[in-house]
């Protein structure tokens, strides 16, 4: 009998802590994330892995995006691995792309929003020798260019030919790959400032580099992308997702090395040396226009700005609202 009422009584404790932790289960602060509360998502990058994702695999072991409930498939981009196009179907629940690029697929009313910026400047560059001598895109004329087709350095560079009147030039199609610059089979080649250019520099080729912005032309660089319907039917996840990669950024900002190890984890075919000089680079365009503290936050004039200059050299042509374009939701704005 004794036995009987102890078993019971057992159970009865059992039942009541089970109560009681399915009742406090839900109250925010109560308790660490655990393996249940977690949601899976993916991320698709703009290319292929680079120093330049150094904040989000340095989120990812150290445990910033699972701190937020989350568990991130970090998932390289490409030439055959369109971050739009991947978000747009559902392949992907985030992505990263070019301001521009977002302007553009929404002018074609691809429902894609912006919700966050990690490069406030455009990283893309175009680049010569420097024996070439070749200062400006007005003496790109009758010289060999390698054109990145159908990305956002192309709609750069149209932008950059329209503006200065340049004609009769030899377009060569960009093929990812450094040997035709190196080998003089090109006269100019589109870069990122903080990836080909390093590479090339470590090298002992001396450059000349002209950037977009220089000549008025400055969209963001990678936005974070997100569909229509994710950020209406899940606006927390969405929250928490650009909340936890800009904490990712921040924290990897100040432990360069570290956040390179963590890359270089994941991704083992890359040097930790040239990888931790390309992130070193690219920290100034993350955190330009408010330092650390305003990293990842939009503004409408910069939107602005990218879509008239789109509007003004022909990429886009249908009225596009910009209120659909962006949504900040950084820390609740």
């Amino acid at each position: 009998m004794r036995k009987q009422f102890v078993v019971t009584g057992a159970l009865a404790l059992l039942i009541v802590v089970g109560v009681w932790y399915a009742i406090t289960a839900n109250t925010p602060g109560s308790k660490p994330v655990t393996r249940a509360d977690m949601q899976s998502v993916s991320v698709r990058m703009k290319w292929f892995y680079a120093g330049t994702m150094a904040g989000w695999f340095a989120g990812k072991e150290q445990g910033i995006f699972k701190e937020a409930g989350l568990n991130v498939a970090i998932t390289p981009g490409g030439p055959d691995n369109n971050s739009v196009k991947l978000v747009a179907a559902g392949t992907d629940t985030f992505g990263i792309a070019g301001a521009d690029e977002v302007l553009m697929a929404r002018g074609k009313g691809i429902p894609i929003v912006a919700v966050g910026v990690l490069f406030k400047d455009s990283p893309i560059c175009f680049i010569s020798k420097k024996d070439k001598g070749i200062t400006s895109p007005s003496q790109w004329s009758g010289k060999t260019v390698e054109v990145s087709y159908g990305s956002n350095a192309e709609v750069q560079y149209r932008a950059l030919i329209k503006k200065f009147g340049v004609k009769d030039v030899k377009e060569v199609p960009y093929t990812f790959n450094l040997i035709p610059f190196i080998e003089n089979k090109v006269d100019v080649s589109v870069a990122y400032r903080m990836d080909q250019v390093v590479t090339l520099e470590r090298k002992g080729i001396q450059l000349n580099i002209i950037t977009p912005k220089e000549h008025g032309i400055n969209p963001y660089g990678d936005v974070i992308i997100t569909t229509e319907k994710t950020l209406r039917e899940n606006p927390e996840l969405v929250r928490r997702f650009v909340n936890a990669a800009v904490k990712s950024f921040q924290w990897a900002i100040e432990r360069p090395q570290e956040a390179v190890a963590a890359l270089v984890k994941n991704a083992p075919d890359l040097k930790v040396v040239n990888e931790l000089e390309v992130w070193k680079t690219t920290i100034p365009f993350v955190t330009v226009d408010g330092g650390i503290a305003q990293v990842g936050i939009m503004t409408s004039q910069r939107w602005q700005e990218t879509l008239d200059g789109l509007v003004e050299f022909g990429n886009v042509k249908a009225p596009v609202d910009l209120h659909k374009v962006y949504r900040n939701v950084i820390q609740g704005n």
